[in-house]
């Protein structure tokens, strides 16, 4: 059996967390034993980039910026503090919701001393 060919090839999402899955058993020796594996799959059930984030108008806006600006940087300034901050708070609900699915608390997490 061979691979199938781009016409027929259809994103499986649950095939996709069960590899995902298998390649990060809860073996106690692992420095991410525990930690949950987010389902980060889109509206239609295929698997998210990790690499997208919620705020692409926020980036989309800052980089048109540049380019219409480019010269005067500090007039994009607004668009760069807005993307900031909504990386920020999508940092932060990311961390809640790994410390909801772990069983911890917000804050609970890793100390480093």
């Amino acid at each position: 059996m061979g691979l199938p060919d781009r016409a027929s090839f259809q994103p499986d999402a649950k095939l996709a967390a069960q590899i995902e899955a298998q390649s990060n058993p809860t073996d106690p020796n692992q420095h991410n034993e525990g930690q949950p594996i987010r389902q980060n799959l889109d509206s239609a059930g295929h698997q998210r980039s990790k690499f997208n984030t919620d705020c692409t108008k926020e980036h989309r806006n800052s980089l048109q910026c540049i380019e219409d600006n480019y010269e005067r940087r500090e007039t994009c300034q607004p668009f760069f503090d807005a993307y900031k901050k909504c990386r920020k708070e999508e940092h932060d609900r990311k961390m809640e919701e790994n410390a909801r699915m772990s069983g911890k608390t917000a804050g609970d997490g890793c100390i480093i001393s």
